[in-house]
């Protein structure tokens, strides 16, 4: 019976299984394992962490944490032509990177966990250090899509004031033209952006500033306005994150040497005020400490860390593991270094890039 299930209800169900699961369920027969590689349903498994180092050989390695099995997984790099640097999780187990050469921006979209890379056409524009930003979503089908956005950058001398836009579902057409910027933005998504975007659900695609004091820069993606959206404790957050919530809305992490890390929500409908959601309970905070850290998070979970050697820090909205959690880290492994970029990404075994 199940050999003869159509492929789309054995892609949903293959759906809830995690990927090493998956990987099992490949090896039963032909039809479940051409059935695995399509483009897949949205994932039910709570994601997983993704680390790529900022400099690296070629032959080396990004590393995954598994939270369902407590493990940690060495993923080989040694497909690519060149080397690439991580830059933000797309959909279906999609990674946008961009490639380490120091010239001009050139980007490409990567599964590491079935060694695929594509690169992107090239911009329209020459831009050097633009603020890139990624817009998911799912079609009428369920089929999952993604559209990179890039603004801002230098080329020469003088800001490069537009944006331009890549949809996946219209890939042959390349990169598009969709307006100009302010060109006060196009400096400060140039200097003082980390390439951390979120998209709401609202229709809003933001931007964190690393500059102290911290704030967020928002792009309303219906009449593509900008505007500047303050931030709560901004004059004291020695570290500050952005992430998409479960419930689709901005969340914000932050915190400073002399408080614990706190989680806000931006309530749109309350005139852009925040609301604090959660804070780290004072045992955890006294295990994790409060210096250096980092954020990477999506609408389940969200990773605090330092690097690869050191306990992590969780806070999940998944139903059964709301709360934070205290993750090991990869010490036991002898691979400790901090230079490195880190998303929250649902991993996917299907053959989705071509």
């Amino acid at each position: 019976m199940w050999n003869e299930l159509p492929f789309d209800i054995l892609s949903h169900i293959f759906s809830f299984l995690p990927p090493n699961s998956l990987a099992h369920a490949i090896c039963v027969c032909k039809h479940w394992h051409y059935c695995s590689r399509l483009p897949a349903f949205p994932p039910r498994f709570l994601s997983w962490f993704l680390a790529m180092p900022f400099w690296r050989p070629r032959s080396t390695c990004c590393y995954a944490h598994d939270p369902e099995q407590a493990t940690w997984y060495s993923l080989p790099m040694d497909f690519t032509a060149e080397p690439i640097l991580l830059v933000s999780y797309l959909t279906g187990g999609l990674v946008l990177c961009r490639f380490a050469s120091p010239a001009l921006l050139r980007l490409a979209v990567c599964n590491p966990f079935t060694r695929q890379i594509l690169a992107l056409p090239d911009l329209l524009a020459s831009r050097y250090k633009p603020a890139i930003g990624v817009i998911t979503g799912t079609d009428s089908n369920s089929l999952s899509y993604y559209i990179v956005i890039v603004a801002g950058g230098t080329y020469g001398v003088s800001y490069e004031s537009t944006l331009e836009m890549y949809d996946s579902r219209r890939g042959g057409e390349g990169w598009r033209l969709v307006g100009p910027m302010p060109i006060e933005f196009a400096v400060r998504l140039t200097v003082w952006t980390p390439n951390e975007s979120v998209h709401t659900d609202d229709g809003f695609l933001y931007w964190i500033t690393s500059a102290r004091a911290y704030s967020v820069v928002r792009l309303d993606l219906a009449c593509w306005t900008w505007r500047e959206v303050k931030l709560p404790m901004a004059d004291r957050l020695d570290w500050a994150a952005i992430f998409k919530r479960r419930n689709g809305r901005l969340g914000l992490m932050g915190g400073s040497v002399g408080a614990m890390a706190q989680v806000w929500e931006l309530d749109m409908q309350a005139c852009n005020e925040w609301r604090t959601v959660s804070t780290v309970p004072s045992d955890l905070d006294m295990l994790f400490g409060r210096g250096g850290i980092k954020c990477a998070g999506a609408g389940d979970a969200a990773y605090l860390y330092r690097d690869l050697g050191s306990d992590m820090l969780v806070w999940s909205e998944t139903e059964g593991r709301e709360g934070w959690n205290l993750v090991k880290g990869r010490s036991n492994s002898g691979i400790n270094f901090s230079f490195f970029k880190a998303v929250s990404i649902h991993p996917s075994l299907s053959r989705s890039l071509f």
